[in-house]
């Protein structure tokens, strides 16, 4: 049987270690991300969910155990694996807590076979973990959205209204805010609950398999294709499809898509035959799709399809006040089975203030370390790593400033898609200038 979903991965290391093994881990089918830039590192982190995370850690440098659980707390699934440069590390580094955070380390020059095993392990482990958190997630009853914040009593009043309709949904929000959680909230309100939901990650399979994986396929379509498969979209008629992070869709596959939105027909690869499909399309992102139509990555006419029903799902730092009803109810998740444990006053203080770029995705995995790492019936902001109270250096005001023009170059050059004569013409300066700033700020060129 095929495997469909895509495998991805993130390096973080020098180039020189990471380049080549990205070029044999992408031949075998995994989707590789790169960086050797911490805060490259990190943005790719919060913004993709990663099931295995690779480290190149340095012989002479000083690892930071503070700065990847800070990370790690963000998707507890994830599962780390350290490459080191040789045994004697261990000893160069004894007060390093590596058994803490990583599921398992290579030396180098790495044995890619064995290498190979340990990260297909690994993702294993951190899909049945990620596949055990979403449904205790969503085990609530009727799996209701759970917040009394003004944000959420909206977000539910509008989940009620879009639900009489039978028109296209936009869901849009941070990475972790729950938007299967409100696609499902609309099914199950619909006059399709009866029917099937069927939910798709439209980045997570392959772009050669996208059209059978959706549309189904006939007997002898292509090598290997041994019997008819029906589509992802068909097996929903009667019922939702919930298409999520659809800004990933190649531009290729959106034309096949938009003609289903304007038919409600499909053709299975292989067939010439139209099948009428009667299914609701809610659809979920957590990018800009307008700025993404600018751009010429999304197309502008399926943005208008999709865009009938527009559902924003706040971020969780933005209605602080169901921090403490998701904590409490994430907690009842988790203490299932044993004795239930408390939040300390202070770590509820400290969960109101802390800023949940994860959103309600870190929460849940943050209560989740806290019941494992407590002892006793009370729970800390230490459990939860989230120590708000520490008092933080004062940046001078040329640090400031630096900070804020390494910011700019960097969001510039991105802005630009790595064009560097472009970038510079966006800032207003020189080519010559900005290489002369990416020199002094060490961002890689």
């Amino acid at each position: 049987m095929l495997e469909h979903k895509t495998r991805s991965i993130l390096l973080f290391g020098p180039n020189e270690s990471t380049s080549s093994l990205a070029e044999r881990l992408a031949e075998q089918q995994w989707k590789v991300f790169l960086t050797e830039e911490k805060n490259q590192f990190r943005k790719l982190f919060q913004h993709h969910l990663f099931e295995v995370v690779v480290v190149f850690l340095s012989q002479d440098e000083e690892p930071s155990i503070s700065e990847f659980e800070e990370l790690a707390s963000i998707n507890i699934a994830t599962k780390w694996i350290a490459v080191i440069p040789s045994e004697d590390w261990f000893e160069n580094h004894p007060n390093f807590l590596f058994s803490h955070l990583f599921y398992d380390y290579h030396r180098q020059p790495l044995r890619f076979d064995y290498f190979l095993a340990t990260i297909g392990h690994a993702y294993g482990m951190a899909e049945l973990q990620n596949r055990q958190l979403s449904q205790m997630q969503l085990s609530s009853s009727n799996e209701e959205i759970i917040g009394k914040s003004p944000a959420s009593m909206q977000l539910k009043k509008t989940i009620n209204k879009v639900a009489l309709e039978d028109a296209t949904v936009l869901i849009t929000g941070e990475s972790g805010t729950g938007k299967e959680l409100a696609a499902r909230n609309i099914h199950q309100r619909s006059r399709r609950k009866n029917g099937p939901f069927v939910a798709i990650n439209c980045a997570a399979i392959p772009e050669t398999l996208f059209y059978s994986e959706l549309f189904g396929h006939e007997k002898g379509a292509f090598t290997n294709a041994d019997s008819r498969h029906i589509g992802r979209i068909e097996s929903a008629d009667g019922g939702t499809v919930f298409l999520d992070e659809i800004g990933d869709l190649p531009l290729n596959l959106q034309t096949n898509l938009l003609r289903f939105l304007e038919l409600n027909q499909i053709e299975r690869l292989g067939s010439v035959v139209s099948v009428n499909v009667d299914c609701r399309i809610i659809v979920a992102t957590n990018v800009d799709l307008k700025q993404a139509v600018n751009d010429g990555h999304f197309r502008e006419d399926l943005y208008h399809r999709i865009n009938v029903l527009p559902l924003h799902i706040p971020p969780l730092r933005t209605r602080r006040e169901d921090v403490p009803i998701l904590a409490n109810f994430f907690l009842d998740q988790f203490s299932k089975g044993h004795v239930r444990k408390n939040f300390t006053q202070n770590c509820f203080n400290a969960m109101s203030q802390y800023h949940w770029p994860g959103n309600v995705r870190e929460l849940m995995n943050r209560v989740r370390r806290g019941v494992i790492l407590s002892e006793g019936h009370l729970i800390s902001e230490q459990n939860l790593d989230l120590n708000i109270g520490k008092p933080q250096k004062i940046e001078s005001l040329q640090e400031a400033r630096n900070k804020a023009e390494r910011e700019t170059i960097i969001h510039s050059i991105e802005s630009a898609g790595y064009n560097h004569t472009q970038a510079a013409k966006d800032l207003g300066i020189s080519r010559t200038s900005l290489y002369r700033l990416l020199n002094k700020h060490n961002i890689p060129m």
